[in-house]
């Protein structure tokens, strides 16, 4: 081998030591999907029935959450209409980042719509190795109808461990 040949695999070596040291490696990441179209009009959080569950390696690594999703909601007769976006872990304490990420429209005339795709991002520090599960949750902020169309746009939620 060369020197120069030495020289890189002697410095790769170092940096990988030090990034390993410094964190923040991806460890694992777990994903789940939904293909059926859900709705609600509920104006408390119910679930989205999208939910992931994952196993830390390292009882110091985060958990960085990101659930994407496609959302129409409508109210027919109000020119208002507004949805809220949650992860909770599964006793439905929200998470870090994800507590009530809120979109609403209002305008003029007798009808209000959004259709639109959706990301949702959390952080949490679970600090064990135990299995946990997030999910999301959503809710209507006026009495219109919120509906996530996933037999159209496959909803997903990932769970990435990082380490810290």
């Amino acid at each position: 081998m060369n020197s120069l040949a030495l020289s890189t695999n002697n410095i790769s070596a170092q940096l990988a030591g030090k990034l390993d040291v410094a964190g923040g490696k991806v460890l694992q990441v777990v994903r789940a999907t939904d293909t059926t179209a859900r709705s609600t009009t509920s104006t408390s959080f119910v679930d989205a029935s999208l939910s992931v569950t994952i196993t830390p390696q390292k009882s110091t690594s985060a958990i960085l959450l990101i659930a994407n999703t496609r959302i129409y909601t409508r109210h027919p007769s109000y020119p208002g209409a507004g949805m809220t976006m949650q992860i909770t872990d599964n006793s439905n304490v929200a998470i870090s980042g994800a507590e009530a990420n809120t979109i609403s429209i209002t305008i003029g005339g007798s009808a209000a719509y959004i259709n639109n795709a959706h990301t949702t991002i959390a952080y949490d520090s679970p600090g064990s190795t135990a299995a946990k599960t997030y999910k999301l949750r959503m809710k209507c902020e006026t009495s219109n109808v919120l509906e996530l169309p996933n037999n159209l746009n496959t909803n997903q939620m990932y769970a990435i461990e990082v380490s810290a």
